[in-house]
């Protein structure tokens, strides 16, 4: 098991509100507790090496970004993609246990697409 997805377990799916922080001087501005916790998982997801077990898949699955962060949802999707399915249904039972109804809407299209190139 990699470090990396230990510690996406660890933190859980990050907090909302990533690419609405505004500036440090607003008074709205994410607490340093908030800002180091999205710098961790940030991280972490940049730190995962493909293509990842299908044990690191289940944990990932349930830790996705809910909201857009700067590209890290992306990061976590293809990590998430890497995984090798033995069946197509398993991967999308995978995919319905997503936390996130983003990343499993963005996983759900990119897989279709996929199938659908296959024919």
């Amino acid at each position: 098991m990699q470090e990396a997805i230990l510690k996406i377990q660890k933190i859980g799916a990050p907090p909302e509100g990533f690419e609405d922080g505004g500036c440090s001087e607003d008074e709205d501005f994410p607490s340093d507790e908030l800002c180091d916790l999205w710098d961790e998982y940030q991280d972490a997801a940049v730190s995962i090496t493909w293509p990842i077990t299908w044990e690191e898949a289940e944990i990932l699955i349930k830790c996705c970004p809910t909201d857009h962060m700067a590209g890290i949802e992306w990061t976590v999707l293809h990590a998430i993609e890497s995984v090798a399915p033995e069946a197509i249904e398993d991967y999308k039972a995978l995919i319905e246990k997503c936390n996130s109804d983003m990343m499993k809407n963005m996983l759900l299209e990119r897989l279709q697409n996929y199938l659908n190139d296959k024919k």
